[in-house]
């Protein structure tokens, strides 16, 4: 290790940015509520996703045994590339193996040396990433205001946004991105709607549910909504053929193991019919008490209808010690601070669940209240 990074590092370790990774047990007896994983729709441990996913091994074997292009490509992962391109109104799809993977791959095939990028200010890494190594011009514009830009877009531009941002739970402001579509048909809008698909809209297709076509190119993962692992593209024909042809983060990765694929394939099939209509509909009766009963402490937190809620806090050191306080109390969360949120805004953030009901949430509360009363710093 080089001594620049040995001090960063013992820098950090003294720091409240210090990241702490937790090891979880399959059954931990201690847990009352668990607001830490992206499991939204508990889809991780339904019987039918499960059911699958172990079938697929017995049949498949537990890994996919090479990359796409030599021996990872089976017909589980062709069938589930054309479910998906189907649901999402996309000519074609394509199978990565992560969602940072998918994100840079796109990036760093597509964007055309004359092109300018321009992404919202709060995007994910894996954005910024893709954006940094096309080495092309990048500019953000202010968060979910992409009409601010409309004017300066230039034929083979991108813009390139969230569908639901990961740390606030907000949207890409998706009026003003349907606009700007009208006005600049000509910009390529790339679209990584993680946290939406699957969560959001009647049929679960996410932010854009009602407006697919604004997304030439749209990203996801079979890390949220689905339970599973992996990710996908969805886009035009000619865009995947690119991204078979060209893109180093598909052609040099070993493809997901076929049983992840289908256990992801079953995932949408539940995300389609009437029992994932259900559990968003639970879901957003949950974002909505969580809301309220953040409000009614007066509280300060960001406003959202998704999983993704907010809890702010004035300093770091406070939003990590509630946390703490909270988790050994049995609801755990994780507080999250500078450089992953803007220095400002420390929060806590909760992912719900649709398995959760009314009064877990109201439980979880009564919990936090007795915290509140004994430190009126926060």
């Amino acid at each position: 290790m080089h001594e620049s990074l040995r001090q960063k590092l013992k820098q950090r370790m003294s720091s409240p940015q210090m990241r702490r990774r937790r090891c979880r047990a399959a059954r931990e007896s201690s847990v009352v509520l668990d607001f830490s994983k992206n499991d939204y729709l508990g889809l991780s441990q339904h019987p039918q996703v499960k059911k699958q996913f172990v079938d697929a091994t017995n049949e498949w074997g537990v890994g996919s045994t090479g990359s796409p292009l030599l021996s990872g490509y089976s017909l589980v992962h062709q069938r589930l590339e054309a479910e998906l391109s189907e649901w999402l109104e996309k000519p074609a799809g394509l199978l990565f193996s992560s969602g940072f993977a998918a994100n840079v791959g796109v990036l760093n095939t597509l964007v055309g040396d004359t092109s300018k990028i321009y992404a919202d200010k709060l995007v994910h890494a894996s954005l910024i990433d893709g954006i940094k190594q096309t080495r092309q011009r990048f500019k953000r514009y202010a968060h979910s205001q992409p009409l601010t830009i409309s004017e300066v877009l230039k034929p083979g531009d991108w813009l390139v946004t969230e569908g639901v941002f990961s740390m606030d739970g907000d949207d890409a402001g998706i009026k003003q991105l349907i606009e700007l579509k009208k006005r600049q048909p000509s910009t390529t809008v790339m679209v990584d709607d993680a946290h939406g698909i699957g969560v959001l809209g009647d049929s679960g297709k996410g932010a854009l549910s009602n407006d697919l076509g604004v997304a030439d190119i749209m990203t996801g993962t079979f890390g949220k909504a689905f339970g599973v692992g992996g990710a996908f593209v969805c886009a035009d024909q000619d865009t995947i053929e690119a991204l078979i042809q060209f893109c180093r983060e598909y052609i040099y990765s070993t493809a997901m193991p076929p049983a992840q694929a289908a256990a992801a394939s079953a995932a949408l099939m539940i995300i389609k019919d009437q029992e994932g209509r259900e559990k968003r509909e639970q879901l957003a009766q949950l974002a909505q008490q969580f809301q309220l009963e953040m409000s009614r402490r007066g509280l300060a937190y960001i406003k959202s209808s998704t999983p993704i809620q907010s809890w702010l806090f004035k300093s770091e050191e406070s939003a990590k010690r509630m946390a703490g306080e909270l988790s050994s109390l049995g609801y755990l969360c994780r507080a999250i601070v500078h450089p992953t949120v803007p220095k400002h805004s420390p929060r806590i953030r909760f992912s719900l669940n649709s398995n959760m009901q009314p009064a877990h949430i109201s439980q979880f509360w009564h919990a936090a209240d007795g915290l509140l009363e004994r430190d009126n710093a926060l």
